[in-house]
């Protein structure tokens, strides 16, 4: 079976909230990957086979969904196997986004993966897995999952413009920007960002910058085979390569040597088998 990956823009009104909706069917030819940090919370909607994560970091999991579930920010790789392939979509949202449509403090889901019967109901879950499975194309199911996620959307917290300000400065330069510099540009106290930042987003303004940091090595290094470390740590603001490698083995668990090695074809995660 052949693996297809669709992704399309969301709809303009929830744009400030929800970074792409995407999909994928069919196997790939790996089963067990580390999904690795990127800053974001996923909705995901299954069609097909039951998926699995069995890993959270370094602590061994086996937890399977099988209709719908929310994958909350991460600070860590998580390992997800998909053993008899996949068929599902997801909303990705911004920083912060999510917090508007599911009422909870971010950080209660931060490095989980938890079933969205928990959250919004069972018979709300089917619901929408019904409608979106009513429907066979990739449009549409896009067009639909927009629409369910605007009629969810509830008033915004009120620091959601200040925090996605906060996020926007720690993920807009390359060097990344420290968390002090971030609360003087805001006219904030650490504590304060701090606090509204763990319950929009999920993460500490300080690791969600590392990880933004990360993410942008990784994407550096898409569509090229050969990459100077050093380069890439003095460009993105690292102390030195050795730092650069700890922080790779920190969130992927892999030397930047094997990411790209075992990197997936999407060039974002790591194949595990």
């Amino acid at each position: 079976m052949s693996f297809v990956y669709f992704e399309v823009p969301p709809p303009t009104a929830l744009a400030p909230f929800v970074e792409c909706l995407w999909g994928v069917r069919g196997s790939a030819h790996y089963h067990v990957e580390s999904v690795l940090p990127n800053g974001a919370v996923e909705l995901m909607v299954n069609f097909g086979p039951r998926q699995m994560v069995v890993g959270y970091g370094d602590r061994a999991a086996d937890d399977t969904f099988d209709r719908a579930w929310l994958a909350g920010i991460q600070d860590q790789r998580l390992v997800h196997a998909s053993p008899a392939g996949a068929d599902h979509m997801s909303a990705r949202f911004r920083p912060g986004g999510a917090h508007a449509f599911f009422g909870l403090p971010m950080d209660e889901v931060t490095n989980r993966v938890v079933a969205l019967d928990d959250l919004i109901g069972a018979s709300a879950t089917a619901d929408l897995r019904d409608r979106l499975g009513a429907v066979d194309d990739d449009a549409a199911r896009c067009r639909l999952l927009g629409q369910w996620l605007l009629d969810r959307r509830s008033a915004v917290h009120p620091w959601w413009a200040t925090v996605r300000r906060a996020a926007d400065l720690l993920r807009g330069h390359a060097r990344g920007v420290g968390v002090g510099e971030v609360c003087e540009r805001l006219g904030l106290s650490h504590r304060y960002l701090i606090q509204q930042f763990r319950s929009t987003v999920g993460l500490a303004p300080k690791t969600f910058g590392r990880v933004q940091r990360f993410q942008g090595v990784i994407d550096d290094c898409r569509g090229t085979g050969a990459v100077s470390w050093s380069r890439l740590a003095v460009r993105h603001g690292y102390a030195d390569q050795s730092h650069l490698i700890r922080e790779f083995r920190r969130f992927a668990a892999v030397t930047p040597t094997q990411f790209l090695a075992r990197r997936t074809p999407d060039e974002s995660h790591v194949v595990v088998e």
